[in-house]
């Protein structure tokens, strides 16, 4: 039996973001309190067209996820008539980011006692996120993912967003993993076909709210709750 490697996304996966949207969400409107009725629909939108909106396409030029974050937040802002700089946008998203993280969180069906076994199951673990290493690292001092991880790989570290290869890549480095020994959990399609375009086995966290499986590389697991999770890896390591 040989325990495989696992490789998590971070935001949704591992870490409730829902906590940031109701942060920003607050802070918006102790600004622009006429934008009141329509705040729930902006960061939707906000998270949905940022993660859209970061250079993905091989040979574009990599940006910070909080530069795009913050451009696309302004024009959100300017579209509703609200005069603003993407520079005044971002101290908008700073302060929701200060209060999100006093109260983040792990997913439903995450916990320290989840990731214990978890790291008993596997032979390393690693993170691997489309974010910024400052943001990361905030979170890590507020949920004890630090303890079970051997490597976390954030894009600015690489200068790529997933779905290219320079972000696993990495990761699989820094954990000596073998691609095709390892496996890659998230709740994004778009990571998963990443990853197994290097030949790693591939796990969808969460309920879709639509069919993904025209999304899915072949062969990818789905798992609705993290906690059916450890079943799912004891299979793994005794058939590969």
């Amino acid at each position: 039996m040989t325990k495989p490697f696992v490789l998590f996304d971070l935001g949704e996966t591992l870490v409730d973001l829902k906590e940031l949207l109701v942060s920003l969400a607050a802070n918006l409107a102790s600004k622009h309190p006429a934008l009141r009725p329509e705040l729930p629909a902006i960061v939707r939108q906000w998270i949905s067209d940022a993660s859209r909106a970061m250079p993905r396409s091989p040979g574009q030029a990599f940006v910070r996820e909080f530069e795009v974050a913050s451009s696309v937040m302004g024009n959100l802002l300017r579209d509703r008539g609200i005069r603003l700089s993407d520079k005044e946008a971002g101290f908008i998203l700073r302060e929701g980011w200060d209060d999100f993280e006093t109260r983040v969180r792990f997913v439903s069906g995450v916990s320290e006692e989840w990731l214990k076994e978890v790291r008993s199951l596997s032979a390393g673990l690693a993170i691997v996120t489309d974010g910024d290493r400052e943001n990361v690292n905030r979170l890590l001092r507020h949920l004890p993912l630090g303890l079970y991880f051997d490597a976390i790989v954030t894009s600015e570290d690489v200068k790529s967003y997933k779905p290219n290869p320079p972000i696993y890549q990495a990761a699989l480095r820094s954990l000596k993993a073998p691609a095709d020994q390892s496996m890659f959990v998230s709740d994004s399609p778009q990571d998963l076909r990443g990853a197994s375009s290097l030949g790693m086995a591939t796990c969808l966290f969460g309920k879709p709210t639509i069919d993904a499986s025209r999304e899915l590389p072949e062969g990818a697991l789905q798992v609705a709750d993290p906690r059916e999770f450890p079943a799912i890896l004891r299979v793994f390591a005794e058939t590969h």
